[in-house]
């Protein structure tokens, strides 16, 4: 699990402002503010249960500057709120339930 956010790294929140994630039923969404070496810049980040965000209520969020240091920040962040969270593998329950439908 330590390995699960190895891939964030400096050029990683160059690729989009807003991204979101998850490991399994874990979800996360960062939010770059700002650009790479800029005074303020910086990346905000949510965890969330497993839903979409528009509809998440139980929302954890952490603000980290850009920068070398607040990428380490961020991904213990993100291991420590996965350990605490927890995740299962994701899955849609097949075959779906019968329904009674007129034909």
């Amino acid at each position: 699990m330590n390995e699960t956010f190895d891939f964030l790294d400096m050029n990683f929140f160059t690729r989009a402002s807003i991204f979101p994630g998850s490991v399994g039923t874990f979800r996360y969404r960062f939010q770059r503010s700002g650009w790479l070496g800029k005074d303020g810049s910086a990346i905000q980040v949510w965890v969330y249960e497993n839903t979409s965000f528009e509809l998440a209520k139980d929302i954890e969020t952490e603000t980290f500057p850009w920068t070398e240091e607040g990428v380490e920040k961020i991904k213990a962040w993100l291991r420590q709120k996965l350990q605490e969270r927890g995740s299962e593998p994701y899955f849609i329950p097949y075959p779906a339930k019968k329904t009674d439908v007129l034909e």
